[in-house]
């Protein structure tokens, strides 16, 4: 592709990579305490900001497989922070919740997380921030379009 739009793309999706990547190893330090991982953090996430749902409808919305779920809704729920409850809609595929523990050490990690995004925060140019959480928070639902078309070009 020869548009300059591509060499940006390119570093900006580079750097996402790379961020990610920094964004866990920091997370894994700021959390181990609590005996938390990325992962298991990110399932606690999803449980306080979309309330009980099934493993696979959770995997469907961070497009990844049942099972990578699975295994690690199996591990918090072994740390009491998920538990199973019954599902009305599905007797085999119960519902993913937080317990009161689970709420009491998310509610920690934003604390945590707070005071490293002020640090973060300070470091950049409030308009770069901006700019950039606009393209990235586009970004998804292009993607998303894009897999559920299975096109590499935007339909016309």
């Amino acid at each position: 592709m020869p548009d300059s739009g591509f060499a940006d793309l390119r570093q900006l999706i580079e750097g996402v990579r790379r961020s990610f990547w920094l964004l866990s190893a920091l997370s894994g330090e700021a959390l181990a305490d609590l005996g938390l991982t990325a992962a298991t953090r990110a399932i606690l996430e999803h449980a306080a900001e979309h309330g009980p749902q099934t493993v696979p409808q959770i995997a469907v919305a961070k497009h990844v497989k049942r099972q990578s779920i699975q295994a690690l809704v199996d591990q918090t729920v072994r740390l009491g922070l998920i538990r199973l409850a019954d599902n009305p809609a599905h007797r085999r595929s119960p519902l993913v919740d937080l317990t009161a523990s689970g709420r009491k050490i998310f509610a920690e990690v934003r604390r945590r997380e707070a005071r490293l995004m002020r640090a973060i925060v300070a470091r950049l140019r409030k308009a770069d921030l901006a700019a950039a959480a606009a393209v990235l928070g586009d970004l998804p639902a292009i993607l998303r379009s894009m897999l559920e078309q299975g096109r590499d070009e935007p339909a016309t």
